[in-house]
């Protein structure tokens, strides 16, 4: 039996062993360089899948409700703000956006169609909203049919990179020995919905005990996700993932809509069939049972296990590592955003970052590189550069030394202050040409 100053002595040794390690975001253009036979998974392409969709409507017929929806809310859009700045950016919304619309009607539909039976239900919004006259034939079902539609268009996109990548261990290989070289050093927080990550490392822990024969699905532990015994990379899907779906029996670990992981695909989607009614949030708004989440109400939807978990963690991890990795993520959610935050002021001068994202070939210096980042990136990664680098991005007249040394396209950029590096080439690029370099500036 060990004594106690031995015990306290292992739990130091697992502290600082899990703190050397590099927390690692991974977001959609992680992925973009595969050699994809079928949909490129990109927010277009999938958009253009998502308004391809006929709903069975209740009373029986078809209709192309998401082009419908889209088309009308991008014509209203177009009447906003200036003729000539819509011209130049015209309107447009990705699949996220259209699923958040409709995922808002059916929250407020019941109200319009008058279907509660008591008000203590009654989303007190309700009472001032009125439908637009486009609406007023559209049931309840007919927008819950279209949101499950679109999301079961994009886990079949994603199944099908998934599985090819599952069934030829022989591609991606830059992919597959990229996060081998990082096994057991890393925590992966996972945006994406694929299983790419965990067929390339091949041990890793998720929270999901292996499945037993003859059953379908595991039910997370949240003990063992934290307690990671084997000292493995861990690895949370922040977002949900195609294996995911709700927990059909009892006992339920956590609550009633506790997910679980599948097997395969095909089992997952057979154990998705005839769930529970949509959640509510706290102002009794209904959205979909979070299988992925996606669209505009992320926070909510990562309210059950094993999402709420995950998120936990994230902010734990990155207080405790002092390197971060951020692949292919357009910093478009404002929550995780925030998170990121944090590792500045937990760190200091000893916080390092790596960016690595896909610019466009025509940068070439440091002004096109800065041109790029504030007129067609995301402000909220324009904030987070600036804040990391300690010093306005903007250029003064005359000016000669800039807080990013930019050499060429071909090369990363580095911040003077030594905290950030920025890989523009995307994510293969960064790999084939520049893997040591980045963990040599991360320091695992």
């Amino acid at each position: 039996m060990r004594s106690v100053q031995e015990s306290k002595s292992i739990c130091v040794g697992n502290d600082k062993e899990m703190g050397n390690r590099v927390t690692i975001i991974v977001g959609a253009g992680a992925v973009l360089d595969f050699d994809h036979k079928d949909i490129l998974p990109s927010v277009k392409n999938i958009t253009d899948e998502v308004l391809k969709l006929n709903i069975q409507k209740v009373d029986g017929g078809e209709r192309p409700l998401l082009r419908e929806l889209y088309d009308y809310i991008v014509g209203k859009l177009n009447q906003v703000g200036r003729p000539e700045v819509n011209r130049y950016i015209p309107p447009q919304i990705n699949f996220e956006s259209l699923l958040h619309v409709i995922e808002m009607c059916i929250s407020y539909s019941s109200c319009w169609q008058k279907e509660y039976v008591s008000w203590l239900a009654f989303p007190e919004f309700g009472t001032l909203i009125q439908p637009d006259e486009f609406l007023k034939d559209i049931h309840t079902y007919d927008y819950i049919r279209a949101a499950y539609g679109l999301q079961k268009t994009v886990m079949s996109i994603v199944n099908q990179y998934d599985t090819s990548f599952r069934e030829d261990s022989a591609t991606e290989l830059w992919y597959r020995d990229f996060w081998k070289s990082l096994s057991g050093r890393s925590n992966i927080f996972n945006l994406n919905y694929d299983n790419t990550i965990e067929n390339s490392l091949g041990e890793y822990e998720d929270g999901f005990p292996p499945i037993e024969d003859g059953e379908d699905y595991s039910r997370f532990s949240a003990k063992r996700y934290y307690e990671n015994q084997r000292r493995v990379s861990t690895i949370a899907h922040l977002h949900g993932q195609i294996l995911f779906s709700e927990a059909k029996s009892y006992p339920f670990e956590y609550s009633i809509r506790d997910l679980v992981k599948n097997r395969d695909y095909e089992a997952a989607c057979k154990n998705r069939i005839g769930g529970q009614f949509p959640p509510s949030n706290q102002a009794k708004e209904e959205y979909l049972q979070p299988v992925i989440v996606s669209g505009s109400r992320k926070t909510e939807k990562m309210t059950f296990a094993p999402n709420n978990v995950y998120l936990s963690d994230l902010a734990r991890k990155v207080v405790e590592n002092k390197r971060l990795m951020i692949i292919g993520y357009s910093f478009g959610d404002l929550y995780l955003n925030e998170i990121l935050g944090l590792g500045m002021a937990a760190h200091g001068d000893e916080f390092r970052v790596v960016i690595i994202d896909k610019y466009p070939l025509y940068i070439n210096s440091y002004i096109s590189w800065f041109q790029h980042l504030t007129h067609e990136g995301n402000p909220q990664e324009y904030t987070f550069v600036s804040r990391l680098a300690k010093d306005g991005l903007f250029v003064k007249i005359g000016q000669k030394e800039y807080p990013i040394i930019f050499e060429d396209y071909d090369r990363p950029v580095v911040s003077r202050n030594g905290k950030l590096m920025m890989c523009i080439g995307g994510f293969k690029d960064a790999v084939v040409n520049h893997k040591e370099t980045i963990l040599e500036f991360l320091g695992v």
